[in-house]
């Protein structure tokens, strides 16, 4: 233990010694009591008052409370590290930052501290030779250093030694979030969906306070595709926590109430519901459109029961237990409020059975509700479907609707859904918009890359274009293995369809000429 950890103030309580003549002082650290130099009550309440100040995101008020502090006591390493590592967290190019680790490890060289400090900075500059080299020295100084293990890890190549070393971390690290973490950003670098969603559940568990930022990554892996996966991450970041994730995160939300309909339990997904904040026609329109008819009846039933004028929970009432349907949305009035995007939804699905599609569409476009939530598939992708035969309303669509709508009937897209910086699609979606409107740009190739050994249909229809309008060369089993993956997913279908007509696969064609018509498409979409 050197002179200066003495310093670090984590979780330790100061026992401060009532005697200022002497050298020497016992504090508390890490649950032990270490013996360290006497340091001035002036410059330890200030280092305190810098490490509050960091801690609540205040750089600017731990610096000057750390240069207090430095100026009283100008020999401590640990507060030209702290000075360092706030300056490199604020601005990676601080060139203020190497001065002050420079500082520290002058008064002491042996200091892993000051060295982690100094690969994190590193590696935020993208430097991973610089990073690697000083995690070196921080893991050779301190070889139990949770911190400085993660960034050997971190620098390490990708490969299965690293991922090996970082599963190892989570069970001898004494801050598993910290393993956790780092298991984490490896795995995304890495492509290892998986494994990321793995570590973030973990991770949910063990530094709630992160439960923000992990809902964000269950959005995108919905975003790549991914959706059971997604549903697991989005359950985790909403256990425990009674802050209401519809409001930051409204897509994770509607994952998490997923993942409860998936188990069966309808008291779950009415307890994950408000947990959530998300009324229950939501719920009740979610199990529907995920093929449990009975949960969505009880549900809806009991929220049609408690509150007669909630018009979601009419719809699905009346869509999931056999009732009139024309009779159910001619009582919808807009004093009685807004259906969610799933009631709706899954409304339509029942309504389109009984009516033409000129009528549905002219009586759906009438029902007041709120907006579909973009990247939200369960509900997204009905919509689509509905709208492709013409029984829905297009214009609810959410931009990631828009897309796959142009997909299915060939047609160009507006220029804000393709422009450059214009990022209001997921990963997948924009993939799907540059595949139909800019096939070979960059960005085309770089999502390409990110979404390699997806299994989603969507990107397999974007991917299918580009080759298409690109000039690929189509291998004489691609058609037939892409419309067998499944037959009644219109996206495979299409893409089918395109390949073997380039391929002079006839017999795919016409299968997939077949498959269109039986899922309801135009005729036009059928005969190309």
């Amino acid at each position: 233990m050197t002179t200066n950890r003495a310093l670090f103030l984590g979780s330790l309580v100061a026992i401060l010694s009532a005697c200022a003549h002497e050298s020497r002082i016992e504090r508390a650290y890490d649950g032990h009591v270490v013996d360290g130099r006497y340091i001035a009550p002036q410059a330890y309440a200030a280092f305190l008052r810098g490490t509050i100040a960091s801690a609540q995101g205040d750089p600017k008020g731990a610096l000057d409370a750390f240069d207090e502090a430095a100026r009283l006591d100008p020999t401590s390493a640990e507060v030209w590290t702290r000075m360092g590592d706030v300056r490199c967290r604020s601005n990676a190019r601080d060139e203020h930052a190497d001065r002050d680790f420079a500082r520290a490890l002058a008064l002491d060289p042996t200091y892993a501290r000051a060295w982690g400090a100094k690969a994190r900075c590193a590696l935020a500059r993208g430097d991973a030779a610089g990073a690697r080299a000083a995690a070196e020295r921080a893991s050779r100084t301190d070889p139990t250093a949770d911190g400085a293990n993660v960034l050997l890890a971190r620098t390490a190549p990708a490969d299965a030694t690293t991922r090996q070393s970082l599963m190892a971390l989570t069970l001898t690290a004494s801050d598993p979030a910290t393993a956790w973490d780092a298991l984490a950003t490896w795995a995304k670098a890495a492509g290892d969906l998986g494994l990321w969603s793995r570590a973030l559940v973990e991770l949910a568990r063990v530094a709630p306070a992160r439960r923000d930022e992990i809902a964000g990554a269950a959005e995108e892996l919905a975003g790549a595709g991914e959706a059971w996966e997604a549903r697991q991450v989005a359950a985790a970041a909403a256990q425990d926590d009674e802050r209401p994730l519809s409001g930051s995160h409204p897509l994770a939300a509607r994952l998490a109430l997923d993942e409860a309909i998936a188990r069966g339990d309808p008291s779950a997904v009415s307890q994950r519901a408000t947990r959530v904040r998300l009324p229950l026609d939501e719920a009740a329109g979610r199990a529907f459109l995920a093929g449990d008819r009975s949960m969505a009846h009880a549900i809806a039933s009991e929220a049609a029961s408690a509150d007669p004028a909630a018009t979601g929970a009419r719809l699905v009432a009346a869509a999931s237990g056999g009732g009139d349907l024309l009779i159910a949305v001619s009582h919808v009035s807009p004093a009685d409020g807004e259906a969610s995007a799933a009631a709706l939804v899954a409304f339509a699905l029942a309504f389109a059975h009984t009516t033409s599609p000129q009528q549905s569409r002219a009586v759906l476009s009438k029902v007041p509700h709120r907006p579909i939530v973009g990247g939200d598939d369960r509900v997204i992708r009905p919509a689509v479907l509905l709208a492709w035969r013409g029984s829905f309303p297009a214009e609810a669509l959410p931009p990631e609707g828009e897309v796959e709508l142009a997909a299915l009937r060939g047609e160009a897209l507006a220029d804000a859904l393709t422009a450059e910086g214009q990022r209001v699609l997921d990963a997948r979606h924009e993939y799907l918009a540059l595949a139909i409107a800019r096939p070979a740009s960059a960005r085309a190739r770089v999502l390409a890359a990110r979404l390699r050994g997806s299994t989603d249909s969507v990107v397999a229809a974007a991917s299918a274009l580009i080759l298409l309008a690109t000039g690929g060369s189509v291998a004489p089993d691609e058609p037939k293995a892409m419309l067998s993956r499944d037959g009644a997913d219109p996206f495979l279908a299409v893409a089918a369809l395109g390949l073997a007509k380039k391929s002079g696969d006839q017999e795919t064609a016409r299968r997939a000429r077949e498959a269109l018509r039986a899922m309801g498409a135009p005729s036009r979409a059928g005969a190309d």
